[in-house]
C-alpha cells in the first residue's frame, strides 16, 4: 500500500479507516488488514499505514508480515496557493517491516524489510475536475549501494454523487539489483474502487499491479482483492 497524503489533502478528507483484504491473487489466498490515519494542521499534514498479512502456516493463520509507512507534508511559506492549498510542498517519509517465517525445523524468524528513508517534495497536478498528487522523493534504502529516486502519484474521485469511490496510488523508483551490478526501475501501482453502503461502510476491491517487486527480474504480476473498509 502504499502513500495517500496528497489525494487526502485534495479532497479535504481526514480521520481514520480499517480495511480488511481478502488476497485472491495466485499462490496468495489469505487476508490482509490495513489501518490508516491523516491529520491535517496548521503546518502540513501527517499519514500513516500499518499492514499486516496473515499467511504464516499455522493454523488459525496468523500475521505473516508486518509492513508500515509513516509521513509528514510540509506546506513551504511564500508559495503561493491554488483554490485553498499550497501548490509545492516538502514531503518526508519512512518505510520499515518484518516478514515473519517458521521454516520446517518449527522456529519462527523474522528478517527486516529494508527500512527506507525518503524526502522531496510534492505538487498537485489538476486534470479536469481530479486533482492528482505528485512527489519526487530521493529514496535512501538501508542496504542501499547508492541513493535511488521515486515518482509517486495519488487520486481520489468520488462519483455517483459519492456512492462509488476511485482512488489508488502509483510508484516508479529505482533499487539495486539482486544478482548483478546496477540498478532496475520498478513499476507498482494500486487501483482500488469502493462502494459506500453507508455513510462509513465500503466494500470494494483492489488490483496489485507490479513489476520488478520486490526485487526483480521477473513479469508483471496482477494480484486482485475483494475488501470491506470502516471509516471512523
Amino acid at each position: 500500500m502504499l502513500t495517500f497524503i496528497a489525494f487526502l489533502e485534495s479532497s479535504c478528507i481526514f480521520g481514520q479507516n480499517l480495511q480488511l483484504h481478502y488476497d485472491f491473487g495466485e499462490g496468495r489466498h489469505f487476508f490482509t488488514s490495513t489501518l490508516e490515519m491523516f491529520k491535517p494542521d496548521s503546518l502540513g499534514s501527517t499519514f500513516w499505514f500499518v499492514d499486516f498479512d496473515f499467511n504464516s502456516p499455522d493454523k488459525p493463520r496468523g500475521i505473516s508480515m508486518a509492513y508500515w509507512e509513516m509521513s509528514r507534508d510540509f506546506y513551504i511559506p511564500g508559495i503561493k496557493k491554488l483554490r485553498g492549498f499550497e501548490e509545492l510542498g516538502f514531503h518526508i517519509e519512512y518505510n520499515d517491516g518484518v516478514q515473519i517465517e517458521k521454516p520446517d525445523s518449527g522456529e519462527i524468524t523474522g528478517f527486516n524489510l529494508n527500512s527506507t528513508w525518503l524526502a522531496g517534495f510534492s505538487y498537485p497536478v489538476k486534470i479536469g475536475n481530479v486533482i492528482i498528487g505528485t512527489m519526487l522523493l530521493y529514496k535512501h534504502p538501508r542496504a542501499a549501494s547508492s541513493a535511488d529516486f521515486q515518482l509517486t502519484a495519488v487520486w481520489y474521485q468520488p462519483v455517483f454523487k459519492n456512492r462509488i469511490i476511485l482512488t489508488g496510488f502509483l510508484d516508479v523508483w529505482s533499487q539495486d539489483k539482486i544478482y548483478e551490478d546496477g540498478k532496475e526501475i520498478v513499476f507498482q501501482t494500486e487501483p482500488q474502487c469502493w462502494y459506500a453502503f453507508h455513510r462509513k461502510m465500503f466494500v470494494g476491491s483492489e488490483i496489485k499491479i507490479s513489476k520488478n517487486f520486490p526485487f526483480g527480474p521477473d513479469d508483471w504480476k496482477f494480484l486482485p482483492t475483494i475488501a470491506v473498509k470502516w471509516e471512523f
